[in-house]
């Protein structure tokens, strides 16, 4: 029998509407020096501290990339549910990594309801999406500047571009009041410079694994995750498109040679997992 782990993709089961999933992340009560976690897929994410502080990073919430507004499936629309749709989502902190449409999404966000409450930052090239969707105030970020937002360090990082379209793209660094750090990698071409975020002393990290346009391979991003030594690599980028999709064992593998003293880690749809 096939173990279940390594069956890729298979059906996601919803087990919230898009309302009832926001409110379980509000209720969530994060332990004392821990740090919630929630994957959206692609590069979404949703973190949440002891504190109640929730943060999301590069929001996908609709059918950009593929159907747009006609509702007709494309090769690059997404084969995961939309988990949260851009009205319900309620967070605190929104960090962008780059321009491009799956990680700066202009449909999620002109829909958005929290354009006046949360805290925005992106690099330079994603700025003028936030603006033209209504959300008038954004952080220009760069990398290595380090910023505090509730009580979250937050440190951009270099990422290397993946193509001309976007030569801004950026990682970043969050160090949580419980000491924990956790670090996005964006979408990154591989590079050595990558290693300056050994530096963090990470304790999680998450880094895309595709390949497609550009973007790591599940070796490479196993080579960078070496260069970087966290304690636990996340794989990330790799469930959303049909054409660009990567089985998450394949990082398992690499890791096991390239990195084994890293531990991999698969994120759930809908399941908080604490770090």
């Amino acid at each position: 029998m096939i173990p279940e782990e390594v069956i890729f993709p298979k059906e996601v089961n919803i087990k919230y509407t898009s309302k009832e999933f926001m409110e379980h992340i509000e209720r969530f009560s994060v332990p004392i020096n821990k740090v919630a976690m929630w994957t959206l897929g692609q590069n979404s994410w949703i973190l949440k501290n002891e504190e109640g502080t929730i943060i999301a990073i590069d929001p996908y919430l609709t059918d950009y990339c593929g159907s747009k507004r006609t509702g007709v499936p494309t090769v690059k629309s997404r084969i995961l549910p939309i988990f949260i749709e851009p009205e319900d989502l309620k967070v605190d902190i929104v960090l962008i990594t780059h321009s491009h449409p799956d990680h700066a999404d202009p449909y999620t966000l002109e829909r958005l309801t929290i354009k006046d409450s949360a805290y925005f930052a992106a690099p330079f090239q994603a700025v003028p999406i936030l603006k033209k969707a209504g959300i008038k105030d954004v952080k220009l970020v760069h990398p290595l500047e380090q910023w505090e937002w509730k009580g979250i360090k937050i440190t951009g990082t270099f990422a290397e571009p993946t193509d001309f379209t976007d030569l801004n793209h950026m990682g970043f660094v969050l160090h949580f009041a419980c000491g924990k750090k956790y670090y996005n990698s964006g979408d990154t071409a591989k590079t050595e410079l990558l290693e300056h975020v050994n530096s963090f002393d990470i304790d999680w990290m998450s880094i895309c694994i595709n390949g497609g346009y550009h973007n790591l391979t599940h070796w490479e991003a196993a080579e960078i995750t070496a260069l970087i030594n966290p304690k636990i690599a996340i794989p990330a980028h790799f469930d959303m498109m049909p054409h660009n999709i990567q089985p998450p064992t394949m990082f398992r593998k690499s890791l096991s040679m390239k990195a084994p003293n890293v531990q991999y880690y698969r994120l759930e749809y809908y399941e908080p997992s604490l770090f």
